[in-house]
């Protein structure tokens, strides 16, 4: 079976987005899991998981994330730092509300 590469990209987006789309302890269930995906975590030094917490957790640190397949993130990625070619994953910004409305 063939190795899905996937990479967890830095948030290049200001303000820099604290969040992640995975901790270390969720790439470790998904190496254990799915031994198939191979992760890769982009440094950062924003992460509310420190580039240590990963390395530690057994997590391949990796400054350039061009050879991964698909390539996760918060936030949208700004054009500049964009990969062609690759595919991008990365969440919605939603308007909330507090509002209810009628339908």
């Amino acid at each position: 079976m063939k190795k899905l590469k996937v990479g967890l990209i830095r948030e290049g987006k200001v303000p820099h987005d604290r969040r992640v789309p995975f901790t270390p302890d969720q790439c470790v269930q998904i190496k254990n899991e799915f031994p198939n995906v191979e992760l890769i975590i982009q440094p950062s030094p924003w992460r509310s998981f420190t580039d240590d917490e990963y390395t530690k957790a057994g997590i391949t640190l990796q400054e350039d994330v061009s050879d991964c397949d698909i390539l996760i993130g918060i936030k949208e990625v700004p054009k500049p730092d964009l990969i062609p070619g690759k595919k991008y994953l990365f969440f919605s910004h939603t308007i909330k509300s507090n509002r209810t409305t009628n339908c």
